[in-house]
């Protein structure tokens, strides 16, 4: 028995060392003209932040192991500081940063699990959103064209226990739902 549960840990040490070893390394760097929006609306109007790709700087390592299909990626993660969204208004700047608790959470974090090949053109990501204190996975299909990955994907802000605000005594109500869309621009 003593003899079995010593084979059983040799082979499951073997398997973890070889499973490490078929990740591959490169390097990329998202440019400054990349694009990332939220997008929501109210009972009166709509409204759009932008965040400041400025601030997404560097080259970063990406691990990621290649499956016939799928791509799976290690630790491959975006993390956007909350207070980079501009909506275009100072007030509404802030009631975002209220809405995401910023002093408790100050980045949303957008980690990248693994991307299944369906055409040349376009990909399903797995991606998983930490926002708020909050997690959610979401499954989404992204375009291809060149070193540009777009899409968009919905958030209810509920998923991540968030009320939508209510202002000028309730009568103007943030909805639950709110869109985000991104183009990033890849450079290697």
């Amino acid at each position: 028995m003593k003899n079995l549960l010593m084979s059983f840990c040799m082979l499951f040490l073997c398997t973890a060392i070889l499973a490490q070893r078929d990740f591959s390394e490169t390097r990329i760097k998202i440019s400054p003209k990349s694009e990332l929006i939220i997008a929501g609306s109210t009972n009166v109007n709509k409204f759009d932040c932008k965040f400041d790709s400025d601030l997404i700087k560097g080259n970063r390592e990406i691990e990621y192991s290649k499956g016939e299909k799928e791509i799976r990626f290690k630790g491959l993660s975006l993390k956007l500081a909350t207070d980079a969204f501009d909506c275009a208004h100072r007030r509404m700047n802030e009631d975002l940063q209220d809405l995401l608790k910023f002093d408790e959470y100050p980045a949303i974090v957008l980690e990248i699990n693994k991307v299944e090949l369906i055409s040349e053109e376009f990909v399903r990501a797995f991606i998983t959103v930490n926002l708020a204190g909050g997690q959610k996975d979401y499954e989404l299909p992204v375009h291809i064209n060149d070193n540009n990955f777009e899409g968009e994907f919905n958030i209810n802000i509920r998923d991540f226990g968030l009320e939508p605000p209510k202002k000028a005594m309730g009568l103007v109500q943030v909805r639950e739902i709110i869109e985000v869309q991104f183009n990033l621009k890849v450079l290697r």
